[in-house]
């Protein structure tokens, strides 16, 4: 498994997991709408919907920790 390279999650509710210096980090849940898998593998799920992906910043607002499954969802889903 590559440092910092998503694939495929092992968990059962995950959709990716990326290696980082601090470990595995799964992230984005299976089964929930994202604005746009920049991945591919769940690009069935997008919904290229502005408001949404607003709606979604405004929850979980928009920084986060280079190492956390916030980031990772935001640069591949979000």
């Amino acid at each position: 498994m590559e440092k910092y390279k998503p694939i495929k999650s092992t968990r059962k509710n995950k959709k990716y997991m990326v290696l980082t210096d601090s470990g595995i980090v799964h992230f984005g849940a299976r089964g929930m709408s994202q604005f746009k898998d920049k991945i591919g593998l769940y690009s069935d799920l997008d919904s290229n919907d502005k408001k949404k992906r607003e709606l979604y910043y405004k929850r979980h607002g928009k920084s986060a920790k280079k190492d956390s499954a916030k980031y990772f969802s935001h640069k591949y889903l979000w």
